[in-house]
């Protein structure tokens, strides 16, 4: 018999626009007795989120008409679990501990040429090593944790040359979000907003 502590569950945690629209959810693995994120294993914690969003419970369901955010480590993003999903409806969330080589930036351009958004996770910092993909990138997701007022403002500056929409993660406060707001970002996501929420299947 299986124990709370053994249980999977699929996370989600809402994404808005400046009008506070829901636009998107990220995916989340949770896992045991209180659905926490205890992620070892980043391609094994996405294969069971796209188990569950698109076997068991419905990619639908869990999305209605929103996009999906789907956190990929390197090893998932060669993965052949890529291959069946609707690229429509999913942005492939790079993770921020993939080592940026020039295999990982052609996987990603052909992952775009198929039709699939990317999106940057946990930037913080501007990197020469990540330019090929900010250049492609969809989406770049700023963590507010690991920046205050001026240094935000320095890398929205840096990073302007750049198609990609800003959102900010990790919105912990309303004065943080007028701040990015000024700042110019597209799209919010955190605790102040909406904490995630666990769907069960």
């Amino acid at each position: 018999m299986t124990s709370d502590k053994d249980n999977v569950y699929l996370g989600r945690q809402p994404i808005f626009d400046r009008q506070q629209h829901l636009v998107a959810y990220e995916l989340l693995y949770r896992s045991g007795e209180f659905a926490e994120a205890h992620v070892t294993d980043n391609a094994q914690a996405t294969a069971e989120v796209i188990r569950r969003s698109f076997k068991r419970i419905g990619i639908n369901t869990v999305l209605g008409e929103s996009a999906g955010f789907l956190n990929v480590d390197a090893e998932m993003l060669y993965s052949r679990h890529l291959d069946a999903l609707p690229v429509n409806r999913l942005v492939l969330e790079l993770l921020e501990t993939v080592e940026i080589d020039d295999g990982i930036i052609e996987r990603c351009r052909e992952l775009k040429q198929r039709g699939f958004r990317l999106a940057l996770d946990d930037v913080s910092s501007y990197d020469d090593r990540l330019a090929p993909l900010l250049e492609m990138a969809d989406i770049i997701k700023i963590d507010l944790a690991m920046l205050d007022q001026a240094g935000l403002a320095a890398l929205v500056r840096r990073l302007k040359p750049y198609t990609g929409k800003l959102l900010a993660e990790k919105v912990e406060t309303w004065e943080r979000v007028h701040e990015c707001m000024a700042l110019g970002f597209q799209l919010f996501q955190g605790f102040i907003l909406a904490r995630p929420s666990i769907l069960v299947s």
